[in-house]
This record gives structure tokens, sequence and C-alpha cells, in this order.
């Protein structure tokens, strides 16, 4: 674990501290190398040409053992991302020979290791600590301060803090059931929607489908402000519902041949539904707050969209033609792939029609989640749907994360995700019944649960609430579709660079867009 880390020298009379002369010992080249086998580091396609640590925030914390730190990486000539990478020294007599830490930076002449920070307990519980006082600790042109809101001090007292091990963009730390704190590791500069929407809803409406923002820690330098770490109220003994609505399918699907099953998760596609609309509501409520007020839509945005989504289809089918000119797809998603070229000319029609029906009733441009699918909602054990990770896309400008769109983007979100687990479902080898029923049902699942997702959204906003959504149920369905249309080729493209054993899903979605009555079927 440690062989192919460096070995750095304390200087004399630090003690046991960790200092920044002591980072000066790790070169680039194996920065790069621990940052490439961190899960969370963003630029993984490319090899970075650089790393270099730029601020370095000595911790007040556990005897001088801590920094935080900040690294700048160089993914192209023009491109620096910047991470934020808290920093431990461990005793030798401190490391866990059965469970030694996972993330070591180097070793210590003489003994010890520097790790990343979330590996040691002491720095979680300086963490808790530091935002139940609302600490602010300042170093040489930087600062990381501590806001906690609410009763933060009240869910950290005394909770056992705990690393999850579904790493993504950030990292994420539990504090028993009561709070989760997001440390995230890519800093940008300015406000992340996270914070800003999770304050907003928690603290300007009564919308109660989030957890509760608890607080936020920023890391401030003379660039600017980042936002460094979130932290939330925990939504104990919860589920995601990607697994809750795969695991509802499976039933369905599974169910013996002689029998016509009921529509298994239906009924919380409806719910699902009116959470996603209150979500909305609540997003559009204060025509007075300049970040959050509701925007009329023009018929240059909704040019713009169909714009967009013409980009999407071209890009999607170029690179399906370069990955059937390469031979690198199967048998069956080269003979779909034939087909969706032949009718290539179909796809930019269907969306000049949808621009048609929607240019003079596109609704409002709003504040939305931006990256909403079943893998952003949480299943409470007594039902009802929490929705989280407002963050956006993370591999999008922070600008447009933060931009207001037609909402109907997050119903398109979601309307795929329902495709993605139809068809994940029905791969299952342990159904027990003939595919070709499999394929029928999965099919009716998604339709059913498309429609019932659809009227729980319009229909629990009909009669109260902000009006941001088009007047007309054509021109609402359209406006999803079109929206559906610009991600549908984007996941082709995704899943031919990415996972091309699964680039039937998308194929599916696109031969799916003309069939009679698609259009109009959500």
């Amino acid at each position: 674990m440690t062989v192919d880390v460096p070995v750095v020298t304390a200087r004399a009379g630090a003690g046991n501290a960790l200092t920044r002369e002591m980072l000066d010992g790790i070169d680039s080249e194996a920065l790069t190398r621990f940052l490439l086998g961190r899960r969370w580091f963003g630029a993984k396609g490319v090899r970075p040409s650089a790393a270099r640590f730029r601020d370095v925030l000595p911790l007040p914390w556990d005897g001088g053992r801590m920094l935080l730190t900040t690294v700048d990486v160089t993914i192209e000539a023009d491109r620096v991302e910047r991470y934020q990478l808290p920093l431990a020294r461990l005793a030798a007599g401190a490391i866990d020979p059965v469970n030694p830490p996972r993330a070591v930076l180097a070793r210590v002449d003489g003994g010890g290791l520097i790790v990343d920070a979330v590996e040691d307990p002491r720095f979680l519980a300086a963490l808790a600590s530091a935002l139940s006082r609302g600490e602010r600790i300042e170093g040489d042109g930087v600062r990381w301060v501590f806001e906690p809101l609410g009763h933060a001090g009240q869910h950290l007292e005394g909770q056992r803090p705990k690393v999850g091990s579904a790493e993504q963009s950030n990292t994420s730390i539990t504090f028993g059931d009561r709070a989760i704190l997001k440390l995230f590791r890519r800093l940008e500069v300015g406000e992340n929607p996270d914070v800003e929407i999770g304050r907003f809803l928690t603290t300007r409406t009564t919308f109660r489908g989030t957890p509760a923002l608890l607080g936020a820690i920023r890391l401030e330098s003379a660039g600017g402000s980042s936002v460094s770490a979130i932290l939330q109220v925990f939504v104990a003994g919860s589920r995601d519902a990607w697994g809750y609505a795969l695991e509802s399918a499976g039933q369905c699907f599974g169910a013996p041949e002689a029998m016509e099953p009921a529509t298994a998760f239906a009924d919380e596609a409806r719910a699902l539904g009116r959470v996603t609309r209150e979500l909305h509501d609540a997003l559009a409520s204060d025509p007075d707050d300049p970040e959050f007020a509701p925007h009329p839509a023009s018929e240059a945005d909704v040019a713009g969209w169909a714009a967009a989504a013409k980009r999407s289809i071209e890009e999607g089918l170029a690179l399906l033609e370069s990955r059937m000119s390469g031979g690198t797809l199967g048998d069956e998603a080269t003979a779909a792939a034939r087909v969706l070229i032949r009718r290539r000319r179909e796809f930019p029609l269907l969306v000049d029609m949808t621009e048609t029906i929607v240019r003079h009733d596109p609704g409002d441009r709003i504040r939305h989640h931006g990256d909403y699918h079943l893998g952003q909602v949480l299943r409470t054990p007594d039902g009802a749907f929490v929705i989280i990770d407002f963050e956006g896309e993370p591999a999008r400008p922070l600008a447009e994360r933060r931009a207001r769109s037609c909402p109907l983007r997050d119903v398109a979100g979601m309307l795929r995700s329902f495709a993605y687990a139809a068809a994940t479902a029905a791969t299952d080898p342990g159904l027990g019944v003939p595919r070709g029923v499999v394929e029928i049902r999965a099919g009716r699942w998604q339709r059913d649960v498309r429609k019932a997702f659809m009227n729980g959204y319009v229909s629990s906003g009909a009669s109260r609430g902000p009006r941001f959504l088009p007047a007309q149920r054509p021109a609402i369905t359209n406006l999803a579709a079109l929206f559906e249309i610009e991600k549908v080729f984007y996941e082709l493209r995704y899943e031919l660079n990415n996972r091309p054993d699964w680039v039937w899903i998308p194929l599916r979605g696109i031969a799916r867009l003309t069939e009679a009555g698609a259009m109009g079927d959500a």
C-alpha cells in the first residue's frame, strides 16, 4: 500500500506536527499518482500533466498534526482544476495493522504516514465540533469558515462519525443517524447550488421534501469563496428510489406467466410526481428573490432549447456512425443503429414539431434540480420521497448549474430514469419467465409509470401554487418530450463512450420517439 509513496522528512523541532515543509518532499508525479487512485478525482479520462499544492492551512487540532490543502491539477494547457485535500499525520503507533489507512500520500522518515484526513476519526470529530461552534480558521491568505444553521450542534453532539463507502465527486460523512456532511473535493469559486437551494428551501419555504440544511463550510482565499462542505439532516432508514424501483419492477416482471401483474411502482411514481411538482412550486414561490424569481421563457429560449436538442441528435448519430464503421458494436446494436441512421432526418423534424407547439406557451424559467433521476431520491421507511443532491451535473460549469431553465428538464430526466430502471430490471436472469413475457411487461411498466408520474406532477399543482408551467397540457407534454429527446441522445453518446454494453437502452429509447402516440403518452 505504501510502497509507491514518497518518503518525507520532518523538520527538526517540529515534533509530531504536519508542516508545509514536509509537503515539499512530495513531487508532482507522486501527487498525481495519489489523486488518480481516489474515486472522487474527476479527471480520470486523461492523465494530468502536473499537480501542485496551492493553499496550505494549518489546523489547530490534535497538536498540529492536520492541514487543509488545496491542489491545483493541470489537465490541459489551458485547464486547471482545484481540489480540496485535508491531510493528517499518523504516528506509527496510531496505525491499525488490521485496517490500515487506504489513502496514503507519503511515509514519514522515522515512522508514521501522511494520509487523507478523513481516514482519521480525530479529524472527523474536530469537523463536527468546529461546525457546532461556528469556528473560523485563518492562515496565510486563506480562511476556513464554518457556518452552522439552525440546530446543527444538536444533530452533531455525541454522534459517532463514519465515512461513507460510495464516494463519487465528494466524500460523505454520517454522524450517527442524525446528520450527514458532504465534503466537496473539487472546488469552484462561487455559490454551490446544493447550499443555495438547500438554504432557500429550508429557510424560505414550507417544502419538506428534502433534508433540512444544517450548515455549510466555506474556503475563502484571494481567488474568491468556494463551498467546502454542506451539512444536512440524515434521513435514517431510507433507501434510494432507484433500488426500490428495480425491486418493484422485478416483482412485476417475474410474476408467474399465467398472471397479469399490476404495475408495481405506479402509485409510488404518482407520489413522486407530486413531490417533484411541490419542489418546483417551492423553487418558484418567491418573485422578489433575485436568485429564485421566475423569469418568463421567450420564443428565443424555446429556439435555444430546440437547437440544443438538434446538436445532441447530430453528435449522438455521428458517434454512432463512427462506432458502426469501426465494428465495435455488437450485432444486435448494429442492426438497431442502422435503422436509426436511416431515419436520421426524422428526429430534427420531431424537434421542429415540438418547438412549434410550445413556442407561444413555454411557461417560465425557474431554478430546478438539474440532475434529476431515481438515484437522487430517497424513499423513507414510511413510504415518503425525499429529494437530495442539488449540486447539478458536476461536469457542467457552475454558472450553468445555477441558471434558470424550464423545470420540465427535471421531468424529462426522471422519465428517462424510468426507462433505465425498466431495462435494468428486465435483464435479471433470475426472473424465471420467458424473455418475450418480460419484454411485454417491461414495456407496460414503463408506460404506466411514466403516465402515473406525469399525472401526479401536473394535477398536484392545478389549483394552487405559482403558475410557471405552460398553460396547456399539450405544451407541457411536448416540452417535456423536447428535453427527453436531448437527454436520450446524450445518453447514446455517454454509453458509446463509457458502457457500450448498455447502448441498447438509449437505442431503444430513440426508436420509441416516433412511435404512434409516443409524444403524448406521458
